[in-house]
């Protein structure tokens, strides 16, 4: 008998697919469908570092640069006799300019709440600063 080490094969019927949307005032930050079970988490980033439309006068030290960033985590747990909950970590970081060309910085908001989701229902976490993450757990067949 030789001992071995044999990862668990997922079940299909628990994988489940979540409709996310990470919205901000200034619309739609990301938007898709994402595949969780009782042991798999998703995830998602996007960062960006771009050159600002607003220009220093030359001789000042610091070229202007805006970066923002996105991201969530998402995880299933089971609460026992509480029934299945899921996890939502999220931030959203956009740019923060120095009206004096100074160096710019970031400004971050974060997302931490389990929900619990019936099929075929759509609930939103709102954030600060218009940040808002909404997640669809479609109807079963």
């Amino acid at each position: 008998m030789t001992d071995r080490i044999v990862r668990p094969v997922p079940d299909p019927a628990q994988v489940e697919t979540l409709g996310i949307r990470l919205n901000s005032p200034r619309g739609v930050l990301w938007q898709g469908n994402i595949r969780v079970s009782p042991n798999q988490s998703a995830s998602y980033s996007q960062n960006l570092s771009q050159a600002s439309t607003e220009v220093c006068p030359p001789g000042t030290p610091y070229d202007r640069t805006e970066r923002s960033s996105i991201s969530f985590n998402v995880y299933v747990q089971n609460s026992g006799q509480y029934g299945t909950s899921y996890r939502f970590d999220a931030s959203w970081a956009r740019p923060m300019l120095s009206p004096d060309c100074g160096e710019s910085g970031t400004r971050t908001v974060q997302l931490n709440q389990a929900l619990r989701l019936e099929p075929g229902q759509t609930s939103v976490i709102e954030g600060d600063a218009g940040f808002r993450l909404e997640v669809t757990r479609p109807a079963t067949r």
